[in-house]
């Protein structure tokens, strides 16, 4: 078997919270979300690996909360009157102002505000100097996300190509889903070069023609790839 591909391909996300698929790897992070205005903290914090939807669900919260993102590391710079809820991501991946972080918890609790909060890793993991900011964070309500398995990869696969009103064996998705990052991007991102690449040619999208589209960026093939194509 071929490794898996990883695409690096820009494209606009859509976050509607109606296309976000709920499965047991993230339906706590769903729920928490959905729970909100009613936690019983003023902050929350979702985490998981990267490309795991974090991002997905920081945007569905800013749809229900009319919440603003905010740069953690620019924290102190950070003019907040605490009357839009906040987003913060990634406050995990580089040292955090501590002190100015602890500042925008403390005017959340005072002013009856709210702030979301993502990260790659547990906070009980987090490498924080102040006691106070360390305890404060980890005694708000927390969700993982998992990565997609097979079975939310293959969903989201049909989705991304539904979209685009192409009808999808389930070989080839199969083929795909062995070959992509696990990921909600990758699942994107893979039906956006196929759909390009059959319009291009003027082909339907087979596990041979998925194969040889695929080893042009990268992906490989495996014995059985070169069966014939066909065109529209």
């Amino acid at each position: 078997m071929s490794s898996q591909l990883v695409l690096d391909l820009p494209r606009r996300f859509a976050y509607d919270e109606a296309d976000f698929f709920v499965t047991a790897r993230n339906d706590r992070a769903f729920g928490l979300v959905c729970q909100w205005p009613d936690w019983h903290a003023p902050a929350a914090v979702i985490w998981g690996p990267p490309q795991s939807g974090k991002t997905y669900l920081a945007h569905i919260w800013q749809a229900r909360a009319n919440a603003a993102f905010a740069d953690p590391a620019a924290l102190e710079g950070h003019v907040w009157a605490a009357r839009q809820p906040l987003i913060l991501e990634d406050v995990d991946a580089s040292a955090l102002p501590e002190t100015a972080l602890f500042h925008h918890l403390n005017l959340a609790r005072e002013h009856g505000s709210f702030i979301l909060l993502t990260a790659r890793t547990p906070p009980g993991s987090w490498r924080i100097a102040l006691p106070d900011l360390r305890s404060r964070i980890r005694s708000y309500p927390t969700a993982e996300i998992q990565p997609p398995d097979e079975e939310h990869l293959a969903a989201l696969l049909l989705k991304h190509f539904s979209d685009r009103g192409i009808e999808i064996a389930p070989d080839v998705i199969a083929y795909l889903v062995q070959r992509i990052e696990r990921s909600m991007a990758a699942a994107d991102a893979v039906a956006s070069l196929l759909d390009k690449a059959a319009l291009a040619e003027r082909r339907r999208i087979t596990r041979a023609f998925a194969a040889k589209v695929l080893k042009t960026v990268g992906g490989g093939s495996d014995e059985g790839d070169d069966e014939p194509d066909d065109n529209f």
